[in-house]
């Protein structure tokens, strides 16, 4: 019998689920992030290899049983990209069919029951908008990483979050419950400390900043005014591009799906996601 096993691989973390012929789940495994764009070319290897390698363990087969692996991960919009993962799958699974997808236009193919038609707009460590249109043409907003706009994203709300911190032990801007909310997640009891968190020359990941996005979610449900400007401001850069995507293709003509990924999106209760 032969198995396949799906990636979906972001900048914060990875899950390898592998199927059997009868599509049948054998296995699920969760690694770290994958986007090598995020996390170093280094760490994402060795995150996509041990969910590729965890899924063969948890079906109890081997790697020649392997009929063929589809990975759906940010960070692979270009040839030189796919190239890279595609030579991380060659030395481990030699001679398998690989299929190597944007995150998006898998999201997208999965609320559409395959047909790449509609709007899908993905929040996690990054930001994406895909669109695909009847004729079958594709375009995109955002996705350019941080330094050049993920605006809504995780690492966009997190660095929005440490702004306000800093903001408000200087006076220029509103005291908020993030403070607090920052200190103990890092640990910290002062803002100074930031500096050393945020600046690490041993730890520049973006996904650092990410994982601090739950805790606007949070003050936000709480009623604070500061985490409410922070997940409007992401939610309008969202809306944004899922608005320009959609004039692109002139799909703002007709009615199409659109569907939300990503875990800011996806959780149950997402604050984003009521905004939107």
């Amino acid at each position: 019998m032969k198995y396949f096993i799906g990636v979906d691989g972001g900048g914060t973390k990875t899950i390898s689920v592998i199927v059997n012929s009868s599509k049948e789940v054998k296995g699920r495994v969760l690694s770290g992030g994958t986007n090598h764009n995020s996390v170093g070319n280094e760490k994402a290897k060795a995150s996509l290899l041990e969910g590729l390698l965890g899924a063969v363990e948890r079906a109890e087969c081997s790697k020649g049983d392997i009929g063929g692996i589809c990975l759906s991960m940010s960070g692979v919009d270009r040839k030189e990209d796919k190239d890279l993962i595609q030579s991380w799958i060659n030395e481990a699974f030699p001679g398998v069919p690989t299929l190597i997808h944007n995150d998006a236009v898998a999201a997208l193919a999965s609320g559409t029951e395959g047909k790449l038609f509609g709007v899908v707009v993905i929040s996690g460590t990054g930001t994406i908008s895909y669109a695909y249109n009847q004729k079958g043409e594709s375009t995109r907003s955002a996705g350019w990483g941080p330094l050049l706009g993920d605006e809504g994203s995780g690492y966009h709300i997190g660095s929005l979050i440490l702004k306000a911190v800093v903001m408000a032990k200087d006076g220029t801007g509103p005291k908020t419950l993030l403070t607090q909310e920052v200190f103990q997640t890092l640990g910290i009891d002062k803002e100074d400390s930031l500096i050393t968190w945020a600046y690490s020359p041993s730890d520049q990941g973006w996904h650092r900043f990410a994982a601090l996005s739950t805790l606007a979610f949070k003050a936000y449900k709480q009623g604070d005014q500061v985490a409410r400007s922070i997940i409007n401001t992401a939610a309008d850069a969202l809306l944004l591009n899922i608005t320009c995507v959609e004039k692109n293709l002139g799909l703002d003509k007709e009615s199409f799906p659109l569907g939300l990924a990503g875990g800011n999106l996806e959780h149950e209760g997402s604050t984003l996601t009521e905004v939107l």
